[in-house]
């Protein structure tokens, strides 16, 4: 699964009745603490800016904080209940200024996108759809009052990618579904690219969500490695962008620079889950270099963490680690293990996010048993 959100416009573009100077401060510094990865100070400040209840900007911010944490683990469901109240609270201002304010149109379409989000998560596309189309109006609104706000493409670009890539089954219908959002290639990942390169304070967030939604596709690979590469030089501190990096090269089929990467990540001192996170694609490098006596070694330090910390990890990350043990047990010559393996990876597909290459070699291992390859 595949997203990453924004929080706010500059303040040159807020009037003085809406926000101060030094709250739309504190919300740059809140994103920038976000994009270094320190969740807990961006906390503190989220509860500032949440204080002045004249205002929906620490509700924006919530929000943003909210999907962040959602596009890493989408399985976490504690979030419920406040992604709904912060984007209420949100509605409730912005709605009846909508129309005559560029800010009001912002951040409704904020609210209706995670809004959106939330229901595609839980698997409600008709009401996804609905919200989504919500977003677009509300975006493409705010555009047209003030076309200098860039950062605005940000949800847009995003929402105009999401229309495109519907679950199939959706788009079958989409004729008779009016809600669902019209998609426009020609506008999703160019808006992403206007943002990182004209936005004011958001180019780096873009970045990410780029590179994230150019992860699946083959030819454009190589793109997502460049940006991912320029988010680990300036935020070495965010282990999502490091994680994010290193799953990719393995995607590459790039083992050596995998492994390389990997072992520079954890020369920096992660720790759990993190460190099971990177190792577990350090294994799958180990197999794609024929060595499994390494990918072994490895992945008996990892195993502990994936069957009895599982909670801690990202319902994705589990997949991982499952086709790995069926390989490995496959290798050992441990069919029946192997088999149960992948039948829980094809089974946990219909609940959260796997990767199609991981699906496809589960299928494969299901019809015979895995071999390095020679």
């Amino acid at each position: 699964m595949v997203l990453r959100p924004i929080t706010l416009i500059t303040c040159l573009l807020v009037p003085p009745c809406f926000a101060t100077p030094t709250m739309f401060e504190l919300s740059r510094q809140g994103t920038h603490l976000r994009l270094i990865g320190d969740f807990e100070r961006a906390a503190e400040i989220e509860s500032t800016l949440i204080a002045d209840a004249g205002n929906p900007i620490g509700h924006i911010f919530a929000l943003n904080t909210i999907v962040t944490h959602l596009t890493w683990d989408e399985t976490r469901v504690e979030y419920d209940d406040a992604l709904i109240a912060h984007a209420q609270k949100v509605l409730a201002w912005c709605e009846p200024r909508h129309g005559n304010s560029a800010l009001a149109g912002f951040y409704c379409g904020q609210a209706t996108f995670a809004l959106s989000f939330h229901h595609a998560l839980k698997g409600r596309y008709i009401r996804a759809g609905r919200l989504g189309s919500q977003t677009i109006e509300y975006l493409e609104a705010a555009l047209e009052i003030d076309p200098a706000m860039i950062d605005a493409k940000m949800h847009l670009g995003v929402a105009y990618y999401i229309a495109d890539n519907l679950p199939p089954f959706v788009r079958l219908f989409s004729r008779f579904l009016w809600f669902i959002p019209s998609g426009n290639s020609d506008k999703s990942l160019p808006y992403l690219l206007d943002v990182m390169e004209r936005g004011d304070e958001y180019p780096d967030v873009a970045r990410y969500i780029y590179s994230t939604l150019l992860l699946d596709d083959d030819e454009q690979r190589y793109r997502a490695r460049e940006q991912l590469q320029i988010l680990v030089d300036r935020y070495p501190r965010n282990a999502r962008f490091q994680l994010r990096l290193i799953s990719l090269l393995l995607m590459e089929g790039d083992f050596d620079e995998t492994l390389a990467t990997a072992e520079r990540y954890l020369e920096s001192g992660p720790v759990e889950p993190d460190l099971s996170l990177a190792r577990v694609w350090m294994v799958r490098a180990c197999l794609g270099l024929n060595r499994p006596d390494e990918a072994r070694h490895l992945f008996a330090q990892i195993d502990p963490m994936f069957r009895y910390g599982r909670q801690d990890l990202p319902g994705w990350s589990i997949a991982w680690h499952m086709l790995t043990d069926g390989q490995l047990n496959d290798l050992a010559g441990h069919r029946r293990e192997a088999r149960e393996s992948y039948a829980e990876i094809i089974a946990m597909a219909g609940s959260t996010y796997v990767n199609q290459a991981i699906l496809d070699a589960a299928r494969s291992g299901l019809l015979a048993p895995y071999r390095l390859k020679q």
